[in-house]
């Protein structure tokens, strides 16, 4: 029996990602989980239209997309709770500069991506950015033997928004586009 519980979004839990920005010499970092796959390499992520973030984006149409584990929790969540009007929060990481400017890569980071911002697209009281990756680093030891990511090794923190808490993830328990192979329509599972 299922309940219903009202008009709650329950596509948590996502991955905590910082993103990076920066206007001249001045890098910010915030805190994002509200965020979307659109396509092999598109994504989307949602701001609120007050963040600080929000002008360097549009001022650059570029960003940085660094995952989180789970040793970099405290600065990941204290990103998300002080707004850089108020804060500089340029040095809570260390960062180095990639290809694209105006997005800064977290080096602790295990994982990070480049974006260009393709559009824009403002829904109430967000600014919704549609961005292409163009660039991803990813940390030599969380690749696997054919050089793609390894996200087990990755350890990805995760953020589930009902009870407000971070997650980790557990171990991989099968293969995409393979466990289905093992389904037979004339038995019920």
């Amino acid at each position: 029996m299922k309940k219903n519980i009202g008009a709650i979004m329950g596509l948590y839990p996502t991955p905590v990602t910082i993103v990076g920005t920066q206007s001249e010499e001045r890098v910010n970092w915030i805190n994002i989980a509200h965020l979307g796959v659109i396509g092999s390499n598109l994504m989307i992520l949602s701001l609120g239209n007050r963040h600080y973030s929000n002008e360097f984006i549009k001022k650059n149409m570029t960003l940085s997309i660094n995952l989180v584990d789970e040793a970099m929790m405290v600065k990941a969540d204290y990103v998300g709770m002080v707004t850089g009007w108020r804060t500089d929060k340029s040095d809570v990481f260390n960062y180095t500069l990639g290809e694209l400017k105006g997005a800064p890569l977290i080096k602790e980071s295990p994982l990070s991506i480049e974006c260009e911002v393709l559009d824009i697209i403002k829904t109430g009281a967000n600014e919704n950015f549609i961005v292409r990756a163009v660039n991803t680093y990813v940390d030599d030891e969380c690749l696997d033997e054919e050089g793609k990511i390894d996200y087990e090794k990755v350890q990805p923190l995760l953020f589930e928004m009902p009870n407000r808490q971070y997650l980790s993830i557990g171990k991989a328990v099968g293969k995409c586009w393979s466990e289905g192979k093992k389904y037979n329509s004339n038995n019920e599972e």
